[in-house]
């Protein structure tokens, strides 16, 4: 994600950095449900029984909720105005869930209430009306959701840009468990394969199956109910991952035969993954200290400091607006790229 929130501008991007502006699914859509399930993934080897571990559980949720209020009111510095939602705080509600319903011996029970969600989620948002409309509605702002946020956080704590509804609304965090089940069951299925000893190979060829099959009924049931990452909706949470089962197959694969030098690509990767809340939380920070520092640009105005930076260092010697808007996401990129290698090196990592 650090590509797609450090653009030198966010009106020059390429298209795969984009969102889709509401149905669709760009590949920066995969991103948030592909950390989603990666959480699922992990609770199975980290929780045996979710009620019985539930301080633990909500202590780790807390945090994640407190961090994400703390980014959204770095900034602003308005507590009138502070959003209340956010990234941090999804993954933080959806994980308590996930994880509080986790129980090595209660699959069947996951499995109704995962099937029960997707049916019933859908069931509201294509049939019923949400109040004061004359019929159902998956419109930006008219939909149950945003109906929600407005009455129980208020206009004034949601989304700026959406005014109205908020991509990471209470509502849509709930229909974010989904990615969290899909996650989980992915991890049951790893755990009991290695516990079985079962070949890496067998292991990737069952989980790519696994994967086309969800990209299958995401892709057809999409035809009559949207796949939308800020409804996100059940065919955009099996759709997502059924890419996401795609991709572990594959790079199952790649690294078993270090196919395309996979292993040097792995060693850039793991830093990012091994401090993923730091990186998630200090380039948020980041990005919104160097909008905040107002500096004097050659022109004598007053300007953000990012924008500077941008415009003598990027925009001014190159022609093309998205290559000079993408080489400054990369260089963000690479700068937090040797912060995490030295963190590494170190072995100094942000837990919660």
């Amino acid at each position: 994600m650090i590509l797609v929130n450090n653009p030198g501008t966010w009106s020059n991007m390429y298209w795969p950095l984009k969102h889709a502006k509401w149905d669709g699914c760009t590949p920066t859509d995969l991103v948030f449900p592909f950390f989603l399930f990666a959480v699922g993934a992990s609770i199975p080897f980290s929780i045996s029984n979710g009620i019985q571990e539930f301080p633990k559980i909500l202590k780790r949720a807390f945090i994640l909720v407190f961090l994400g209020l703390v980014l959204n009111f770095f900034g602003e510095w308005s507590f009138s105005n502070l959003r209340f939602p956010g990234v941090l705080q999804r993954i933080g509600f959806a994980y308590f869930l996930g994880a509080v319903l986790y129980g090595e011996k209660n699959l069947k029970v996951r499995i109704f209430l995962f099937l029960s969600l997707l049916v019933a989620y859908w069931y509201l948002l294509e049939f019923v009306p949400p109040p004061g409309a004359s019929e159902p509605s998956m419109k930006e702002g008219k939909d149950w959701g945003a109906w929600i946020d407005r009455q129980l956080f208020g206009q004034a704590h949601l989304w700026k840009f959406g005014k109205v509804w908020d991509p990471e609304g209470l509502l849509t965090s709930f229909a974010s468990i989904v990615s969290v089940f899909c996650g989980i069951f992915t991890g049951e299925f790893v755990k009991a394969s290695s516990e079985r000893k079962e070949s890496p190979l067998s292991v990737s060829g069952k989980i790519a199956l696994g994967g086309f099959i969800l990209l299958l009924v995401g892709g057809i049931w999409g035809i009559y109910y949207p796949i939308n990452k800020s409804l996100w909706t059940g065919t955009y949470s099996l759709w997502t991952a059924g890419w996401a089962l795609v991709v572990i197959s594959l790079f199952t694969v790649l690294e078993k035969y270090n196919i395309l030098g996979f292993g040097s690509l792995q060693s850039f990767l793991l830093p990012f993954g091994k401090n993923a809340l730091l990186v998630f939380f200090g380039s948020g920070i980041f990005a919104r200290s160097l909008n905040i520092i107002m500096v004097t640009s050659p022109e004598g105005k007053k300007i953000p400091l990012k924008n500077m930076i941008y415009q003598e260092y990027y925009k001014s010697w190159i022609e093309s607006p998205e290559l000079s808007s993408f080489l400054y996401s990369v260089t963000v990129l690479v700068l937090w790229f040797l912060i995490l290698f030295f963190l590494d090196k170190k072995r100094l990592y942000w837990r919660i």
